[in-house]
């Protein structure tokens, strides 16, 4: 993005002349953050594109089956309706933001928030980026992955699928919808005990999204969802079944950037604007500012998904637990699962 994208002329005196000064000074013109993080934005955008692009056309665009193993018959159930919801809240959720920009004639902070945050959804994938240590159910509905095109990819041979219903809905639709419910919780807080501060609120919120997450996980993992198939043992717990969980990810991914993510939404300025919002004023266009701030924001959130998945990985080269009997629908013929051939850059 160039500064074309609509920014103000700067009004500090960069580049300026005084009265006294002869002869012409072209004034330099200063991008606000917004422009800058929307900018880098624009950047995780084409990168995602060129990795869609290349796992549609390619060979592995193709449905993984289950296996062998036939899929416990409430699993599927609970799958089925999962995926459901989550086509009729997708729909109810564009429906509402379609009549919300209509009504209010801007599109609503609520609105950048999860796109944004959908256009975080392709990392999702990242968990396995050098050793696979999560699957998804290979009932969901699913067309394989795109990990193998991301940039920096370890091969393991066959991956786990991308559930594409529910992915779509837990990274645009439920953390929205939760985002809602803690604002109004958080409102009622502060009106209760109007001395509690954002430290208090950010450190409250942790402590409950880590046993949140931790419960949640445990209770899907249980329905047969999904597993994490290697885990450290030392941070994990039921550890050698498919129920063991590692908490590094409660603590990082379900409490740290969950919570980060939030604190861009509650904590919002000048009314309803996110802080990667910052220097909206000086943008001069008057369409597509929405894009603008949705690019800003997923900025912001891909740097720090990134992060986590960075370490995330780090800690995965130690994860050395699996559980012995893991069934076809959940290991997809994932290398050292099973009966499958060991990964070949693992000892």
């Amino acid at each position: 993005m160039s500064s074309s994208l609509g920014e103000k002329p700067d009004s500090g005196s960069i580049g300026q002349t005084s009265p006294d000064d002869t002869g012409t000074v072209t004034m330099a013109k200063e991008s606000p953050p917004i422009v800058w993080l929307a900018r880098l934005g624009a950047v995780f955008v084409a990168i995602q594109a060129y990795v869609y692009i290349r796992w549609i056309f390619s060979d592995a665009f193709s449905p993984i089956p289950t296996g062998p193993d036939e899929v416990p018959t409430h699993t599927l159930v609970i799958i089925r309706a999962s995926e459901v919801i989550c086509i009729v809240g997708v729909i109810s959720s564009i429906i509402w933001l379609v009549h919300r920009t209509r009504k209010d004639g801007k599109f609503p902070t609520l609105g950048v928030f999860m796109m944004g945050w959908l256009l975080t959804c392709w990392q999702d994938v990242g968990v396995n980026a050098v050793v696979p240590v999560f699957s998804y159910n290979s009932a969901f509905l699913n067309m394989g992955t795109w990990g193998e095109f991301v940039p920096g990819w370890v091969a393991n041979g066959p991956e786990t699928p991308a559930p594409i219903l529910y992915e779509l809905a837990d990274y645009m639709l439920f953390l929205p919808l939760a985002v809602v419910g803690i604002d109004k919780l958080v409102k009622s807080a502060r009106a209760r005990w109007p001395r509690l501060n954002k430290a208090g609120i950010i450190v409250a919120l942790l402590l409950i999204f880590l046993v949140l997450d931790t419960a949640s996980e445990q209770f899907l993992q249980r329905q047969g969802l999904w597993s994490y198939l290697r885990v450290n043992d030392t941070w994990s717990i039921f550890t050698g079944t498919l129920n063991q969980f590692p908490l590094y990810e409660g603590v990082f991914f379900g409490s740290v950037v969950m919570v980060a993510s939030m604190c861009f939404y509650l904590f919002r300025r000048n009314g309803d604007q996110l802080i990667t919002d910052a220097g909206i004023e000086r943008l001069k266009i008057t369409r597509g500012v929405a894009v603008v701030r949705i690019l800003a924001f997923s900025a912001v959130m891909n740097v720090i998904l990134a992060v986590f998945f960075l370490g995330f990985n780090l800690v995965n080269m130690h994860a050395d637990v699996a559980p012995t009997d893991v069934p076809s629908y959940l290991h997809q013929n994932m290398c050292g699962l099973a009966e499958n051939p060991p990964c070949p850059h693992l000892k």
